[in-house]
């Protein structure tokens, strides 16, 4: 039995919903040399893609990677702050991590700046860089101040500070000019790589590649789905390998025709390919079945569609906000002609018809194939909108909490 300081987390065989060990990172690993070369070349990155692709999980494998080869590294959510100062915790908790190998070791630096007793053990030393920052009442001193933290950790140890901003967009809501102020901290550090990620792709584009901005060509793009010309970056063969592996282990088996369907109904979207798969795998293990069928396919298959239901509501509920957004999904799930008249014989203004599909890429839900061409990222997701279309979805409410 292990000891609780031994204990391990343990996550499902098919990881799905949050980031996935290295093992489980499919196709990944030339994207991951890459990355983790860069950034400890001392190089700015950008980890781009769409949504739900795996960017967190690979960034936090790169992290784990640097660490062992002794650079110190920290990863900033700015989803969840409010203000600039709760990013500015945020910022200086991961840099006094790698001192105090404690959690939220800021707090314990404002415990001793105010003269209070820490909650938990940490050594002076581990927080001396950020003492005077404790003391800071003025709201953008402070933020400034956490700014320059990694540069201050560097300097003091000699060590490449490697630090990851995840939903980074969220920053610039945070108040006006944050990110001039940001980059302005930045640009002039030595002995520091930072990586930046996003949900909203359009977003972080048009911020690190467009003149005016405050980012422009801040960061190099290294965009996860363009390895090799394959969609989501990933080598079919790599699935192939990954997931009769995968089976094999639990003495299952699965042949290539039954991955080529199963990634032709995902896309080869790695989350919903991983959903898939979970639902198949834990139908076979209750049906002690050992080899897949077409039949256990589309059950699994159904049953991730549920699954996925709610979170595919939510997306629907916020294009209904948006003039012309729904119908344009609708166009695109089916397939038709983007400027046709509808089935009442009104058509949508080609204006507005691009500022739709615009609208859809900056929220990683569609994609550009060429010409007058768009689909979605997730093929599951445009099952979902013409089921929804054709009536066979009872409701696309999203349900109560």
């Amino acid at each position: 039995m292990l000891r609780p300081r031994e204990r391990t987390t343990i996550s499902p065989y098919f990881p799905v919903g949050g980031p996935v060990p290295a093992a489980d990172l499919v196709g990944r690993e030339p994207y991951l040399r890459r990355l983790v070369d860069r950034l400890e070349d001392g190089n700015h990155v950008i980890v781009a893609g769409p949504r739900r692709i795996g960017k967190t999980s690979i960034i936090l494998e790169a992290l784990r990677r640097l660490k062992r080869r002794g650079a110190h590294t920290g990863y900033v959510d700015c989803l969840g702050a409010t203000d600039i100062r709760g990013l500015g915790e945020r910022l200086a908790d991961a840099t006094l991590q790698n001192l105090s190998g404690v959690e939220r070791s800021f707090e314990q630096a404002k415990a001793i700046a105010s003269g209070m007793h820490p909650t938990v053990k940490v050594k002076y030393e581990h927080i001396e860089l950020a003492l005077q920052l404790a003391r800071e009442t003025n709201t953008q001193r402070f933020f400034e101040g956490a700014l320059d933290l990694p540069h201050a950790l560097a300097k003091r140890t000699g060590k490449r500070v490697v630090m990851v901003f995840d939903e980074f967009q969220a920053a610039g809501r945070l108040g006006p000019r944050v990110f001039d102020v940001m980059r302005t901290r930045f640009q002039a550090q030595r002995g520091v790589s930072y990586a930046f990620l996003g949900s909203e792709q359009g977003i972080l584009e048009e911020l690190f590649s467009e003149k005016g901005h405050a980012f422009y060509r801040f960061a190099v793009p290294l965009d996860l789905t363009d390895a090799g010309g394959h969609r989501f970056g990933i080598d079919p063969d790599d699935w192939l390998e990954y997931l009769r592996a995968k089976f094999a282990a639990k003495r299952l088996s699965i042949d290539d025709a039954s991955v080529d369907r199963l990634l032709d109904a995902t896309g080869g979207h790695p989350q919903d390919t991983m959903q898939v798969c979970a639902a198949l795998y834990y139908l076979m293990r209750d049906s002690g079945a050992r080899t897949v069928t077409p039949d256990f396919l589309e059950v699994a298959y159904e049953q991730a569609m549920r699954e996925l239901e709610r979170p595919f509501a939510l997306h629907w509920s916020e294009l209904g906000s948006h003039k012309y957004l729904q119908q344009v999904a609708k166009r695109i799930a089916h397939r038709a002609v983007l400027y046709a008249a509808d089935g009442e014989g009104g058509s949508v203004p080609r204006p507005e018809v691009l500022r739709a599909l615009a609208a859809l890429q900056e929220r990683g839900l569609a994609v550009r194939l060429g010409r007058g061409r768009y689909d979605f990222v997730e093929p599951m997701f445009g099952e979902y909108v013409r089921r929804l279309d054709e009536g066979l979805l009872a409701t696309a409410i999203v349900p109560r909490r």
